[in-house]
């Protein structure tokens, strides 16, 4: 729904502008945020912890330093393996978000409701394409793109060939997790990931540690651990069901929830009759998602690039970058957390009317994720041994290349911090195809076109460190375009 859009009826007539319902009623902004960022958090926590001990785990396969190097490698390069298959995932969770915060706010509850059951429906056929999909291409990335060692492939196939499977349950979980922190339920996806992390870390020390599995150990513990939390998320929703129906008698969900006040919103609820492919409204989603999915379909191409011109630098550059990358993602811990509420507030504050208050949203995401990642940079910047010797405590050349890298987070986090939280609350507002539009150019010029002419003309003088200065200015110029966009409020505009 648009802003000023007559739909609303009389139930949004008889509400003031910018007033959400729910846990979330009578609360001040910043409460709003802490409210249903912190799960999202904690969830991020058990995420890095979870991401952490599958490194651990596989560079403690060997004692030998530069075994430790290709192992490494083998398995960072797996993540972006992966990141091709869960695309379409991503294009039907950001369209639930979108659409199931949009009628919250609108309170639109039975709408909020179908979208969501079809998003479930639809995150399933993405699955099962995604796994497909992962699978056919494993082979030709890690052996043709990338120029790794014949271990490192050995260990990236391996790890895929079983691993890829993970993305039939996952398609299932993601949409359902999306759609209910559109709606501002976050805790229960965070004790979904709970249990899809904890079940992963305890499955892959059993398989490894006891069963004496290589990394198919490693796979089949990620796999496990999804399949049990896609089967409880699924229990969950079901649950809700027959306690929704037996209020409702002979009236809709909508006329129930106005009848409760304006404070209520009923939760989401699994309806098998609402499962049943609606290609209307699964188009509708996609319409919404497919932009954030050939954004980072785009996205995609462009660090595999940058990785491949790494792989070229040898194992011990591709295992820093990993670690790198691991060790960065614990200064996003709490900006992610923070968009995740950022996304869901913009999407219900334009469904309610209130342009003013998403954009207050925005700002004040902006603040405090630059804060949070701002300190963290200045902590990697003082301390990047401790961080790296996590991973790489028996591998001097895994050291020697990371550390700097490492340091360079210092000018990285700020404007990646702001970068991420307008990108993440204009996708909540429906506007994918401009974020869009600005990653390809970006990245597309300073990463790509810049690399390119950097390793084509002075190939000797190129280093991991310098590609990820070269990382810092494309980070940079997104952030300020992505600031003059939110001046224009297209984004308010935007029908979902």
């Amino acid at each position: 729904m648009s802003i000023g859009d007559g739909r609303e009826g009389k139930i949004r007539a008889a509400l003031a502008k910018g007033q959400l319902g729910g846990k979330l009623a009578g609360l001040s902004l910043p409460r709003q945020i802490i409210t249903i960022g912190l799960w999202p958090l904690l969830e991020q926590v058990m995420s890095f912890i979870c991401s952490a001990t599958s490194l651990i785990l596989a560079t403690g396969m060997s004692e030998d330093g530069v075994v430790k190097e290709q192992l490494a490698s083998g398995i960072g390069v797996t993540t972006y393996v992966m990141w091709l298959g869960f695309l379409m995932q991503g294009a039907v969770g950001m369209g639930a978000t979108a659409i199931v915060s949009r009628m919250t706010g609108a309170r639109r509850f039975g709408e909020a409701n179908y979208s969501a059951n079809q998003s479930a429906t639809l995150g399933l056929i993405a699955g099962v394409l995604s796994a497909v999909l992962m699978y056919a291409t494993a082979d030709f990335l890690v052996t043709k793109v990338l120029d790794l060692s014949d271990f490192a492939q050995e260990v990236a196939l391996r790890f895929m060939y079983t691993g890829c499977w993970v993305a039939v349950f996952s398609g299932v979980v993601f949409a359902v997790n999306a759609a209910l922190r559109g709606a501002g339920n976050t805790k229960t996806p965070f004790f979904i990931m709970l249990a899809v992390d904890g079940l992963n870390v305890v499955f892959s020390i059993f398989l490894v540690h006891v069963c004496g599995l290589f990394v198919e150990g490693l796979a089949l513990g990620m796999v496990a651990g999804m399949a049990i939390s896609a089967g409880i998320l699924l229990y969950i929703l079901a649950r809700h069901t027959p306690q929704i129906r037996a209020k409702l008698h002979n009236t809709t969900l909508d006329e129930y929830a106005a009848a409760q006040g304006p404070s209520y919103v009923p939760p989401l609820f699994l309806d098998v009759r609402s499962m049943m492919p609606d290609w209307g409204m699964m188009v509708r989603i996609l319409r919404i998602g497919l932009p954030q999915a050939v954004e980072v379909g785009g996205i995609w191409l462009i660090q595999i690039y940058v990785l491949h011109v790494i792989s070229r630098l040898g194992d011990a550059s591709v295992g820093a970058h990993t670690i790198a990358i691991r060790i960065e993602s614990l200064s996003f811990l709490p900006s992610f957390a923070i968009g995740v509420a950022g996304a869901s507030l913009v999407g219900q504050y334009l469904g309610s009317g209130s342009v003013r208050l998403a954009m207050a949203t925005i700002r004040k995401c902006i603040i405090y994720s630059v804060i949070f990642t701002g300190s963290m940079g200045v902590i990697f910047f003082l301390f990047p041994e401790f961080f790296v010797r996590i991973f790489a405590s028996d591998s001097p050349g895994l050291m020697k290349v990371a550390v700097p890298v490492v340091q360079v987070f210092l000018l990285a986090e700020p404007f990646y911090a702001g970068m991420l939280m307008i990108k993440m609350c204009l996708r909540g507002a429906g506007d994918t195809r401009r974020v869009m539009y600005v990653s390809y150019i970006c990245m597309g010029l300073i990463r790509v076109v810049c690399l390119m002419i950097w390793n084509t003309f002075w190939p000797q003088t190129l280093t991991l460190t310098g590609i990820w200065y070269l990382i810092v200015t494309d980070l940079a110029v997104e952030y300020i375009i992505l600031e003059l966009m939110l001046h224009d409020l297209t984004w308010a505009r935007r029908k979902v």
